[in-house]
């Protein structure tokens, strides 16, 4: 029978039925119930507590400050200078001044366990929303995916809000058949609903769908069903007229209306993570995602809620469908259907049945069972219920908190309902204690266990490692995501009054810290936000236009900006930095902030500004200002992560921007690495910056040719940082992606292969990583080729040596080159030439130690000063910078024009900032440079760390010879 129907006119139950009824688990077991539901909270109160990053706090914030200090819900919009003045209802203002008040006692904090308790409150009404003969156990199991679910969007925003009145809605509805005065609570949620957020329209078709499934489950209208629908009808109506009261009456009712309009326009759908549908992001995100996996794990679970049952029904009917005599005799002992087959067999069958019917033991009495408390029916309502959100969560992907609740709610009560009618049945005809214990210990014990493992993969932060989700324990703001101090300096008096960026979060600080406090009042405004109800999608579409102009440097772009007033532009470093290299690159556009998140670009017609805060990258790289210098481990990882990324974007057509960034990220990856020594963002940093700082222009193989200090120095440092990188971390995809590139480049087939094989191996976590995998795989069949078949590896002398080494590195296989060179010599017994050779492979390779070794075990040096030489190689591209400029000075004592000791000391000191040695060497290497190329690298170095070298040094560049 439904739980959720009205009551059915029904015999009177015996005494005898009436007591087996109220028979339950024992004391004890009531209490491990208790128990089991406390850990379910307590795993789904963990579960919230992560640092606040949610995009759409600041303003939400900000709107609640202005609701307190002026009594006035807004009307119309006065945060954009695209849209002030169109009208703006705004249903979140109950959460909002909500979110106000706590912030103003406790901060993040304070919102971060808020947020909890409503959502354990709400989870604690559902999962408490059962009949007494519903196992408790079973709740939970058949909960435990939905709340992986509902957990991946527990956010400090309304729809946590819409999570509790939601939860109240199911309560109700799976009580109100025996108690349907509870449905006139429901309005009284629906006036706060409507308040709170606009997802309020989830209430009334609920209770529609409740309304439904007792209509068609009914059998008449007379007697006590004429009450029930009565009070449902009524409470209903009220439900639906609570609808109007908010500020803005009908206008709000309808409201979800005009929202699901917005919302489904494709340039919403197309450019926003959460409003994609779950195909599209399986399209870009790829199926072996867990989040995802959960999300049709709870699917599944709940649409084997329907059927399990279903199948067991039809198993037993056909049980029951059999001849009563083969029925009988499954109902027997194995002992008795042996026995009663000798006497069928006896001649005299008729006394032998007899007295085996006399001799068998009597049958159990079946106790009376409640059908309203032990049986099992498809109920309407769970089937609507599970279609509906189901549907509603493949539209988008922010649909999976409501989803969660919904589906994870219908699937627990009937599983519950299914064990809780076999647990019935099973106790028909035992005595009130065996009945008591019917759900037995072992099934809580599995629930227990369950709870246990999860709480810990939780708190370990094993459970966010498996998701891929970058989550951690943590009360407060996720730590450098929110760049207030750039927001606080993007409405400063000197900066314009229009601001753009390219990221809603940014959008929204700059609100929290700049907006005006009424329409039309002073303040600071933006061009669009994130409340896409308001931007409509005619100047969303425009916005994104633009965003393509500026990312792909088109013909255009200045003048669309200074069409909208020359704002201020805001980018942050992970998602934006494209459009930044632009601006920085641009004649008319200039950084007048730069720190771990975020850069602030004016246009130079704002003159006081730029001349106040224009950011100078070599300034801060040679003389650095304390207060500008990121502070902690974290802040510097991201600056350094910022800086690769601007670089990534100029390397090759701007190194003249470029390179004063580069010195900077290496400035902060190094003080990483310093400070943990094992850090794989440091060494990642490092590797990746390096690989920009000198690309080849094609590939080439490097390892084949003498060792030359323009072309291999980075690339050798570069490699040994990326592999440092991926010891650390050997599944790091950015990792392998840049040692991938490294050995590319250079054509190094042989350390290439199992890199490339790693990288096809991994599961990607976006659409980015899927691209890069199918470039990977492309190239693998090639290596496999340049690899097969393996030459041979023994030699009858030096000249065949010398053809199985050229044979080897024509394949790239510069490991196995060095292997045989290593074979053929004693120690200290090789000549110069393939002590040399020797050492260069290992350091394209990426071991500097084994170079260092292989130099100082030579027995002959004809030019030690080149022994030195590339001994600080070894040492530089480890990070050893006062040893490697200790050997680069001994190389030019012993050869004051040794071009590959004066260039390599050169970098040494530009990367040391100290501008005045680095100038002074890099002058040097220009008068002994061996080529043209050697000439223009070296004159680069001297031409950059001039103007931090001194007045002096300075002139003296202007008529070094060239």
């Amino acid at each position: 029978m439904s739980t959720e129907s009205p009551p059915q006119t029904r015999p009177r139950p015996s005494p005898s039925a009436g007591k087996s009824r109220l028979a339950g688990p024992s004391w004890g077991l009531r209490l491990f119930d208790v128990a089991l539901i406390g850990l379910f909270l307590a795993l789904a109160f963990l579960l919230g507590v992560f640092p606040l990053k949610d995009t759409d706090f600041h303003w939400h914030l900000r709107t609640g400050d202005l609701i307190r200090q002026t009594g006035q819900v807004p009307s119309v919009d006065f945060y954009t200078f695209t849209r002030a003045g169109t009208p703006w209802i705004d249903l979140h203002w109950m959460f909002q001044v909500g979110v106000s008040w706590i912030y103003e006692r406790g901060g993040v904090p304070a919102l971060t366990l808020a947020k909890c308790v409503i959502t354990c409150a709400a989870l604690l009404l559902l999962i408490t929303a059962r009949r007494r003969t519903w196992p408790v156990w079973t709740m939970i199991l058949a909960w435990i995916p939905a709340l992986l679910v509902l957990s991946g969007r527990m956010y400090v925003r309304p729809e946590t809000l819409s999570l509790f009145y939601l939860s109240i809605y199911l309560a109700v509805l799976c009580r109100w058949d025996r108690r349907p005065w509870l449905a006139w609570l429901l309005p009284f949620v629906q006036v706060a609903w409507v308040n709170s957020h606009g997802l309020f329209v989830l209430g009334p078709i609920v209770l529609g769908f409740g309304l439904i499934d007792a209509a068609l489950r009914s059998r008449n209208f007379g007697g006590d069903r004429k009450r029930w629908w009565a009070i449902a009808m009524s409470a209903s109506a009220a439900t639906g007229l609570a609808c109007l009261l908010n500020p803005y009456g009908i206008r709000g009712a309808l409201y979800p209306l005009e929202l699901a309009s917005t919302m489904s326009n494709p340039v919403f759908s197309n450019s926003i993570a959460e409003l994609q549908s779950i195909p599209s992001f399986i399209k870009s995100a790829g199926i072996w995602v867990l989040p995802l996996q959960l999300h049709f794990a709870t699917i599944a679970l709940g649409a084997l809620s329907f059927l399990i049952p279903i199948l067991a029904a039809v198993a037993a009917r056909v049980h029951s469908a059999l001849p009563s005599r083969a029925v009988a005799e499954l109902d027997r002992e194995p002992s008795e259907r042996g026995a009663a087959g000798k006497l069928r067999k006896s001649t005299s069958s008729k006394v032998a049945i007899k007295s085996a019917t006399a001799s068998r033991k009597p049958r159990r009495r079946p106790v009376a069972v409640n059908p309203d408390e032990a049986g099992w029916r498809i109920s309407l309502l769970r089937l609507l219920l599970f279609a509906a959100f189901t549907m509603l969560s493949f539209r988008a992907t922010r649909n999976s908190h409501q989803f969660a609740a919904v589906v994870g709610t219908v699937t627990a009560w009937n599983f519950a309902e299914w064990v809780g009618a076999r647990n019935a049945r099973r106790s028909a005809g035992k005595s009130d204690a065996s009945a008591s214990d019917s759900d037995g210990i072992r099934p809580r014990l599995v629930a227990l266990v369950a709870l246990i493992l999860l709480v810990f993969a939780v708190g370990s932060g094993q459970f966010y490692t498996w998701a891929g989700e970058g989550r951690e324990i943590g009360w407060g703001e996720e730590r450098l995501w929110f760049p207030h101090a750039a927001a606080r300096f993007a409405g400063g008096p000197d900066m314009p009054d229009r601001f753009l960026s390219y990221h809603n979060g940014l959008a929204s600080l700059f609100i929290y810290y700049n907006s005006p406090e009424r329409p039309g009042g002073p303040g600071k405004t933006v061009y669009t936000d994130a409340r896409l109800e308001i931007t409509g999608p005619e100047l969303y579409d425009t916005y994104i236009e633009l965003q393509k102009r500026l990312a792909g440097e088109q013909a255009g772009w200045q003048r669309d900006l200074d069409a909208i007033g020359r704002p201020t532009m805001m980018v942050d470093h992970q998602q934006s930095s494209q459009i930044g290299s632009v601006l920085l690159g641009s004649d008319h556009w200039r950084c007048v902030w730069f720190d771990e998140l975020a850069a602030v670009f004016v246009h130079d017609s704002y003159k006081s500004a730029v001349a106040a805060h224009q950011v100078d990258f070599g300034a801060r790289h040679f003389h650095p200002d304390a207060a500008l210098e990121p502070h902690g481990t974290p802040s510097l990882i991201a600056a350094a992560k910022g800086l690769r990324n601007y670089v990534n974007f100029h390397s090759m057509s701007r190194g003249d921007l470029a390179r004063p960034m580069i010195w900077l990220g290496l400035d902060y990856a190094r003080r990483v690495v310093e400070a943990a020594p094992d850090s794989l963002e440091g060494w990642k940093s490092i590797g990746l910056i390096e690989m920009l700082r000198d690309p080849l222009s094609r590939p080439a193989p490097r390892f084949r040719l003498p060792f030359d200090p323009i072309f291999d120095l980075s690339p050798i440092r570069a490699t040994y940082a990326l592999k440092r990188a991926v010891e650390i971390a050997p599944r790091d995809f950015l990792s392998l992606i840049g040692l991938q590139q490294c050995y590319q480049d250079r054509l190094l087939f042989e350390p290439l292969a199992p890199v490339v094989d790693e990288i096809v191996s991994l599961h990607p976590i976006n659409q980015a990583q899927v691209d890069q995998q199918i470039r990977t795989d492309a190239i693998r069949n090639n290596v496999r080729q340049q690899l097969d078949p393996p030459p041979a590896t023994t030699w009858r002398n030096l000249g065949e040596l010398d053809q199985l080494v050229e044979q080897q590195l024509a394949h790239g296989r510069a490991g196995s080159a060095a292997a045989l060179l290593e074979r053929a010599y004693a120690p200290g017994q090789a000549p110069w030439e393939t002590v040399e050779r020797l050492a260069n492979l290992y350091l394209h390779l990426g071991d500097p130690a084994q170079a260092r070794a292989t130099l100082t075990k030579a027995g002959t040096v004809p030019r030690p000063a080149v022994r030195n030489a590339r001994l600080a190689v070894c040492e530089l591209a480890q990070g050893r910078f006062a040893e490697a400029r200790q050997l680069y000075q001994q190389a030019i004592a012993q050869e004051p024009n040794l071009f590959e000791a004066r260039y390599g000391l050169a970098v040494v000191e530009q990367d040391a900032g100290r501008a005045g040695a680095a100038y002074e060497q890099a002058l040097a290497a220009v008068d002994c440079a061996p080529s043209d190329a050697a000439r223009v690298s070296a004159r680069a170095i001297a031409s950059a760390v001039g103007r931090f070298a001194g007045e002096r040094n300075a002139e003296r560049g202007a008529d070094a010879p060239r």
